[in-house]
């Protein structure tokens, strides 16, 4: 009877370790973002709640476990494209299609997480401005507005080399960022905030006469909401004309 007692008594305290071994490995995922946690039947919240928060700006990792090929599998990296119950994944040079556990894609998922940052995402609104010299605002880490660019010389031939070279938004993503060919140059319909970094090699290869833009909408971060106020000052004095803030929750 003592034996059967100190048997269950040490099978009790190997749950406890392995529930505190899991719970330690999990709060390290979690820093310094903050966490959205999803089953693989979930996949349909999951991406709503992905195209919430990249619509206010904020970067999102995504994490994946689950099974390919009939095999486990955890991959992290950025979401290209949204569709109904999939995702396409970019991880490691990679592009992958992302499923519930009940569907027939590449990644079979049983569980999805979202590592999110900034704390809070500050969007700055720019009104349209005409210049023969375009560049992005600086300081800022998205974007999204349309940009016109207004040059004869600019060819369908330079047109299909741009969306070649711009994979990323063009062949895998052509619902977030668009050109819209018009009679003397062209339309960059920026649909959603994506990072300044990737689409300003875009436009710098762009040589225009004339460019004029709509509202612009840039994005910045901090961690602290005591420096919105000065922040907001900063941005106004810059020439913002609204500025909003959201935060993560």
């Amino acid at each position: 009877m003592i034996a059967m007692k100190i048997e269950k008594s040490h099978k009790i305290l190997a749950v406890v370790i392995v529930i505190a071994a899991f719970l330690v490995v999990e709060n390290t995922l979690l820093k310094p973002a903050y966490l959205s946690r999803y089953t693989g039947i979930q996949i349909y919240d999951a991406i709503r709640d992905f195209k919430s928060l990249e619509q206010k700006g904020f970067d999102v990792i995504v994490n994946v476990q689950g099974m390919s090929d009939s095999k486990p599998l955890q991959a992290r990296g950025s979401i290209a494209e949204t569709s109904t119950g999939w995702f396409l994944m970019k991880s490691n040079g990679l592009c992958r299609i992302v499923e519930g556990p009940m569907g027939s894609k590449d990644i079979l998922a049983n569980l999805i997480y979202f590592e999110v940052s900034p704390t809070i995402s500050v969007e700055a609104v720019f009104g349209p401005e005409k210049t023969a010299d375009f560049a992005f605002k600086t300081g800022f880490r998205r974007v999204k507005g349309s940009i016109a660019f207004d040059d004869a010389s600019i060819s369908p031939t330079l047109l299909q080399e741009l969306r070649n070279t711009n994979k990323e938004f063009y062949s895998l993503s052509p619902g977030r960022v668009e050109i819209i060919p018009i009679s003397s140059g062209f339309v960059l319909d920026i649909k959603v905030p994506v990072p300044i970094s990737e689409i300003s090699g875009l436009v710098g290869n762009i040589k225009s006469d004339s460019v004029q833009t709509g509202y612009m909408y840039y994005y910045t971060g901090v961690d602290d909401e005591n420096e919105i106020q000065g922040i907001r000052q900063d941005l106004e004095g810059k020439g913002a004309i609204l500025v909003n803030y959201y935060k993560q929750r």
